[in-house]
């Protein structure tokens, strides 16, 4: 297949999953909508600070003398996955900060929600095109490279979601309260989660298939109902 057609699919069959939950999830804010100039933002940041976490991530490995290749024993997979958690949701979230401060358009809670759901689903494109680029280039088919990133649309991108989308709400939540203790607790249940999803899957592999993707269900219920309950606060918060 040539390159460019390689890009090419690798591309549209990464970004299909993330436009789908884009869109479900801004369905979420349609009585006053964000300014999609914005949101495009947002999800480019979560692009451009893939790479970049990556790095972090690596130098953290080499200091600890960790690699997740190492050893597939709960030695390696704990740290190793929750250094990952950490730095990803700390990135994801301080990425937010610095870029929606003094922006006039987040001044209601449930904005906190959107734009750092925008935000962690740039980031998993990134992912989902790398999985994506190298299936079809050690198989030269698009099919393998369809399969696994339909299991990303409900597993890893569907938990960036979750993640982010936690640790918008608390972030609502102390912006409406002005109390400190929802923000770690929202960044610390958002890294939890984050952690226990990825420990689990690396070290149970197909076993963890089943129960994770429960979790991840029950956690994506939880996460419309508190948007749900979030659309109540029409307060107007400032940033």
């Amino acid at each position: 297949m040539p390159l460019s057609l390689h890009l090419v699919f690798a591309s549209i069959i990464a970004l299909t999953p993330i436009l789908i939950w884009l869109l479900f999830f801004l369905g979420e804010d349609i009585k006053k909508p964000e300014p999609w100039f914005w949101i495009l933002i947002l999800f480019l940041a979560g692009m451009a600070i893939t790479p970049l976490v990556w790095e972090i991530e690596n130098v953290f490995f080499k200091l600890l003398h960790l690699s997740a290749g190492n050893s597939m024993n709960l030695r390696y997979i704990l740290p190793v996955y929750l250094i990952v958690a950490v730095i990803e949701e700390l990135s994801k979230f301080g990425a937010a900060l610095v870029i929606l401060r003094k922006n006039k358009y987040f001044d209601e809670a449930i904005d906190a929600m959107v734009y750092l759901i925008a935000l962690a689903l740039g980031f998993a494109f990134v992912e989902n095109f790398l999985v994506a680029y190298q299936q079809i280039g050690s198989s030269n088919f698009i099919l393998p490279a369809l399969q696994i990133t339909g299991l990303r649309f409900i597993g890893a991108n569907l938990l960036h979601v979750i993640c982010s989308g936690t640790i918008g709400f608390f972030w609502a939540l102390y912006l409406l309260k002005k109390k400190k203790k929802f923000l770690f607790w929202g960044i610390g249940l958002g890294i939890l989660l984050h952690w226990i999803f990825n420990a689990a899957i690396m070290f149970k592999g197909g076993e963890a298939i089943v129960p994770v993707a429960l979790v991840i269900l029950i956690s994506s219920l939880l996460l419309l109902w508190i948007f749900n309950l979030i659309k109540k606060f029409r307060k107007p918060v400032v940033f």
